[in-house]
């Protein structure tokens, strides 16, 4: 059910900006992990593999829930199903404070987890229901750049207020604030018609959708999307850093924090090339991961790599991977609008999934290199990533075909 709602209307302001708050949202809670680790782990006495798994946990319920939130929100609309799910995602919030051991605190993190796991799908289906379909790729980029404020409230802001103010009074104030979006956006957000006009004759399921030729593409390059700058940003750039250029953990945090600048304005490029370049999504998404590939290769191939070339590779590899924009808004093309939730819960399933994939992947290569110098290590790491951003970027090239041309939904 497509909009043509005006782009600066009133209504049309206040979805925008719930949708950036509900993107905000996740980078807040996936961000936040590294900032009240210590807190739990004092409070509540976990073993370091303990601590992991109470981080991670909300990662992995992401990912079982995709499929289940997809198919709610095809069948119900965000209206509803968002709003109930922020509902979820602010008692989780509460459930944290009143967990009073390590098993308390794993179910609230799962409470938590199945809230969240609405975030990036729901935000898609707001777009795509709430606004013409030749605007989608822009305002998802802007809503990348935006919502991206939520990632950096989780650092140095959040680290803060839970010292000023304790942990406790910090995630009150978020389960209301929580409470309150889901209200916004239950007031605002389209209601879904009883009868939808253009819904098809076949039953669309998961397993057509991967059937789907225009779709296959885009899923495939969705495995090298998320994953690569979460890698760098998430886990290893830190430790490259400090292992091969020296740095102090206070100095590799500001390039950390660089990189994490990179996605958030990147996300407003790609959505304004995606709206006004006269040329084809498919020659931009190849065109920014063949960039990126050649990044991580010039790493790989240099010897005695000075750390400014090093940060600006790393800087232009993280920056065109947001390619995922135009991504996204080749898969809203492709997909009838009865099919959006499942379709974008498919490719966020294979998007984060992926992550670990990357994050294991590049650590087995440190460790098993560890007889080379650090540098050469990591060389091999990073040459292991260009080989896995290449074969998916291969294979769409291969299946997007003669795909040249500038497409408007």
């Amino acid at each position: 059910m497509a909009s043509n709602r005006a782009l600066l209307s009133l209504q049309s302001l206040v979805v925008l900006t719930t949708c950036v708050f509900l993107f905000g949202m996740g980078q807040f809670h996936r961000a936040a992990g590294a900032i009240v680790a210590p807190v739990w782990q004092d409070q509540f006495t976990l073993s370091a593999d303990q601590l992991g798994f109470v981080i991670s946990v909300i990662f992995i319920v992401n990912i079982v829930a995709q499929g289940f939130i997809g198919s709610l929100l095809d069948k119900y609309g965000p209206r509803l199903i968002i709003s109930a799910f922020l509902l979820v995602l602010a008692l989780g919030t509460l459930a944290c404070i009143y967990a009073n051991s390590f098993i308390g605190l794993i179910i609230a993190r799962i409470v938590l987890g199945a809230g969240l796991s609405v975030g990036g799908v729901g935000m898609y289906m707001l777009l795509a229901r709430n606004f013409p379909s030749d605007q989608f790729g822009f305002l998802n980029g802007l809503m990348v750049t935006l919502g991206g404020i939520g990632g950096l409230a989780a650092t140095y802001p959040l680290a803060f207020v839970i010292e000023r103010y304790g942990w406790t009074n910090v995630f009150i104030g978020l389960a209301v604030f929580t409470t309150a979006l889901a209200l916004v956006i239950f007031a605002t957000a389209q209601k879904e018609p009883k009868d939808k006009p253009d819904a098809p004759t076949e039953k669309i399921t998961f397993l057509s959708l991967l059937k789907n030729k225009d779709l296959r593409p885009v899923l495939i390059m969705a495995f090298v999307t998320f994953a690569p700058i979460t890698c760098i940003t998430g886990l290893w750039g830190g430790p490259y850093f400090i292992a091969v250029h020296d740095l102090t953990l206070s100095q590799t945090g500001l390039f950390q924090a660089l990189f994490f600048g990179a996605t958030m304005t990147s996300g407003t490029v790609f959505g304004l090339i995606d709206k006004y370049a006269p040329i084809s999504r498919y020659a931009v998404i190849l065109t920014a991961s063949g960039i990126s590939m050649l990044c991580l290769l010039a790493i790989t191939l240099t010897d005695d790599l000075p750390l400014y070339p090093a940060v600006i590779l790393l800087f232009v590899m993280v920056f065109s991977q947001q390619f995922y924009v135009p991504l996204i808004a080749q898969l809203r093309q492709v997909v009838p609008d009865v099919a959006i939730g499942r379709a974008t819960s498919l490719y966020t399933i294979i998007a984060v999934a992926a992550i670990p994939i990357f994050q294991t992947l590049f650590g087995i290569v440190i460790g098993h290199t560890s007889t080379l110098n650090p540098e050469s290590s990591y060389q091999l790491a990073f040459g292991m990533m260009a080989l896995l951003i290449l074969i998916p970027s291969g294979a769409f090239a291969l299946l997007s075909g003669s795909k040249t041309q500038k497409t408007t939904p």
